[in-house]
């Protein structure tokens, strides 16, 4: 299993390809989102993400599972984003016909540019979403793109490279999310109620009974406040928040991200995200369906609608020409 491999395999009736590094294996489904539906280390019992049982659940709820990549992220109250160029107007997609919701790309196949070991021994897969005028979204969303996302496996854990790049003559809409689906427990003779999270957090979005900011941001309240600190329960009941993110303190240096801690065995498993995913999304669903996603995303919840100063909510536009880059870390420390 310490071999380095890159190989094709099936999972289940769809092509995926598996990476092996360092003790590590990974699979992605490039067909459905470029969805990675496994990050584990098989020889230590450790299964970190939240891996689809059929592959229909993957094809018709990819966001619940996996590490989907969200293109924007989360809700945009009536799929309205207004700039100084244009409006877009994105036809809803949730139940109640209120917003669209996780993008453009989390359910889109993409294209494998590059697979293989490097010369450093690492496994690495690049996955690349040319969006053109030829596709059935450049009507609502009319810019010609491309969206690389480069995952590199190695003795150090996953590292994800993304690279977003305008080819258009307008300034784009960017924002940019991960729907990531930590599975709890994640050793295999775990127990859910041995599981602290921790994340970043810095201060609370308010938020309506739609799940949508108001536009105040407010102090994080008790059960969110363990979040930088202790941690707290990943699963039990249902939790939902959304919170500005902030580097805390974690082993005597800055840190921005996620960590899943299996308490009784003091196993840790980290996501490491750029700063530049200034806020978090918590979801866990019931509570009992055994995940929590912290979701990095560069802006807000509906950021194009709120009438802040893009410096808080996160909203921006990328040049003409220009590229946005960010990336991130997922590891284990035993």
């Amino acid at each position: 299993m310490n071999e380095t491999s890159v190989q094709a395999i099936q999972f289940f009736d769809e092509p995926a390809i598996q990476l092996n590094a360092g003790g590590y294996q990974a699979v992605i489904v490039p067909g459905l989102g470029a969805n990675m539906v496994e990050l584990s280390r098989p020889n230590d019992h450790l299964s970190f993400l939240r891996t689809p049982d059929t592959i229909e659940k993957l094809r018709q709820s990819g966001q619940r599972y996996g590490i989907p990549p969200l293109f924007p992220p989360n809700r945009i109250v009536g799929g309205i984003i207004s700039t100084p160029y244009r409006d877009y107007v994105l036809t809803p997609n949730t139940p109640d016909g209120q917003n669209y919701m996780h993008g453009i790309l989390h359910k889109r196949p993409w294209e494998v540019k590059f697979s293989g070991v490097r010369e450093d021994g690492a496994a690495e897969v690049t996955l690349l979403m040319n969006m053109d005028q030829s596709g059935d979204m450049f009507a609502y969303f009319p810019h010609e793109f491309t969206y690389e996302i480069t995952y590199t496996l190695s003795e150090q854990g996953l590292h994800q490279q993304v690279l977003i790049t305008n080819l258009s003559n307008e300034p784009m809409p960017l924002g940019v999310g991960f729907h990531t689906a930590f599975k709890v427990p994640f050793h295999a003779d775990g127990s859910e109620q041995d599981y602290l999270l921790q994340v970043s957090a810095k201060e609370k979005w308010e938020l309506t009974s739609m799940f949508v900011p108001t536009g105040n941001i407010v102090p994080l309240d008790e059960k969110d406040k363990a979040l930088p600190l202790a941690g707290v329960r990943p699963t039990g009941e249902a939790y939902a928040t959304h919170v500005t993110s902030e580097a805390m303190e974690r082993k005597g240096a800055s840190f921005h991200g996620a960590v899943l801690v299996d308490t009784k065995r003091d196993i840790s498993f980290v996501y490491e995200v750029d700063p530049a995913f200034g806020h978090w999304t918590i979801w866990n669903d019931d509570g009992q369906s055994g995940f929590i996603c912290p979701e990095p995303q560069t802006w807000a919840i509906n950021a194009p609608n709120l009438a802040l100063p893009d410096d808080i909510t996160g909203f921006q536009l990328l040049a003409p020409g220009a590229g946005w880059s960010a990336s991130c870390k997922l590891y284990v420390e035993q």
